[in-house]
């Protein structure tokens, strides 16, 4: 899920409204955004979310990766790119 996505996905909710719904907040397993005289000041989210944002934020620091990313998007801009059912045919899947 993109950022923009998983923030349109959250529910705005005061912080008196927070405070005493949190538990049903978390049980709800669904973002949401605490606001604080209407400006945000917090996000609530399901863990296992955060736990892929995390994993994404490290994959960020890996400059080979980036590399290799960044050459795929110039190949794939430049028409080079393979069709994922001829993919699966080389790998034998």
């Amino acid at each position: 899920m993109t950022t923009a996505a998983l923030l349109r996905k959250a529910r705005p909710v005061n912080v008196r409204q927070a405070q005493a719904r949190l538990s049903k907040l978390i049980s709800s397993k669904m973002p949401s955004l605490v606001l604080s005289h209407g400006k945000p000041m917090s996000f609530l989210m399901p863990y296992e979310e955060m736990l892929d944002l995390l994993e994404m934020l490290e994959e960020l620091k890996d400059q080979k990766l980036l590399k290799e990313i960044a050459k795929a998007r110039s190949e794939y801009t430049q028409g080079k790119a393979v069709p994922a059912e001829r993919l699966f045919r080389k790998m034998g899947l």
